[in-house]
């Protein structure tokens, strides 16, 4: 059964989900998207208060540890990640999963990751399309709906965190955190954002919330993740036309997509 992502505000550690809100509104929201970050400064920095959007998510991002979950939020993640991987076994024989694995199969790299069910080893963005599409595409995986600005489906960033996880070398431990934070980035985001109204898609939400999550897993700095969430973000600013009239593949592509572009985001190792 889908998992209900909404249990998970009441019981966000260290910065107060209110407090997070008012900043994002304070600061434009997604209007200032060009900036919009992950983890904190080091040093010095990492103590001052954040003063703009990145810098707020940058601070809950490092801070949020595996010890500060409470029982009931370890338990959702888990089920989240047991269902979505079972939406991915049942999208699996669809011609949408077929395209993309066979995509993935004829792709080799020297740090491969695993496409669920086929154990398809390929190049770790390929991998996450190719598990994105397959958790999509029955439109079985868990929902949220916003306050007010419509629904969208933030485990699909759980493709992302699955192949990071894998290449990185985490513990289930790490890929539970990462997937708390993702969905925490995702529901808050879709909450204070009215990106239907502005004729934007929830995948580009998809994408935000996979880097701040798939980064942590892989270890970027802080200023790494801040560029990388600002690249995703100039990148994969998806429309609302891709759900209109007659639907092609693309919806079952759209937020496999995303993830699969913060990838390549995440693994970027330059500095400012």
């Amino acid at each position: 059964m889908p998992t209900d992502p909404g249990e998970w505000h009441a019981q966000a550690p260290r910065l107060a989900r209110r407090d997070v809100l008012k900043r994002i509104a304070a600061t434009g929201a997604a209007a200032a998207v060009p900036s919009l970050p992950a983890l904190a400064e080091e040093g010095a920095k990492a103590a001052a208060a954040p003063t703009t959007l990145a810098e707020t998510l940058a601070q809950y991002a490092a801070n949020l540890k595996y010890e500060d979950l409470p029982e009931d939020v370890v338990r959702l993640a888990k089920r989240t990640i047991l269902d979505t991987i079972g939406c991915a076994y049942g999208g699996y024989e669809a011609g949408p999963s077929r395209i993309a694995t066979r995509l993935a199969g004829g792709v080799s790299a020297k740090q491969p990751a695993t496409v669920l069910i086929s154990g398809v080893r390929t190049s770790p963005d390929l991998a996450v399309f190719a598990n994105g599409v397959m958790i999509r595409y029955l439109d079985f995986n868990d929902a949220f709906v916003s306050l007010t600005h419509g629904a969208g489906h933030p485990s699909d960033t759980i493709s992302a965190l699955l192949s990071s996880a894998e290449i990185s070398g985490r513990s289930g431990r790490d890929l539970i955190t990462a997937t708390v934070l993702a969905y925490e980035v995702f529901c808050k985001i879709a909450d204070v954002f009215d990106y239907l109204g502005n004729g934007i898609d929830h995948s580009t939400i998809t994408g935000m919330a996979a880097v701040v999550g798939a980064g942590r897993l892989i270890g970027l700095s802080p200023d790494q993740m801040v560029h990388a969430i600002g690249i995703t973000v100039g990148g994969n600013t998806a429309t609302r036309q891709g759900r209109s009239d007659a639907l092609s593949n693309w919806k079952a592509f759209a937020a496999a997509d995303a993830c699969r572009r913060r990838c390549s985001r995440s693994s970027w190792r330059g500095r400012a």
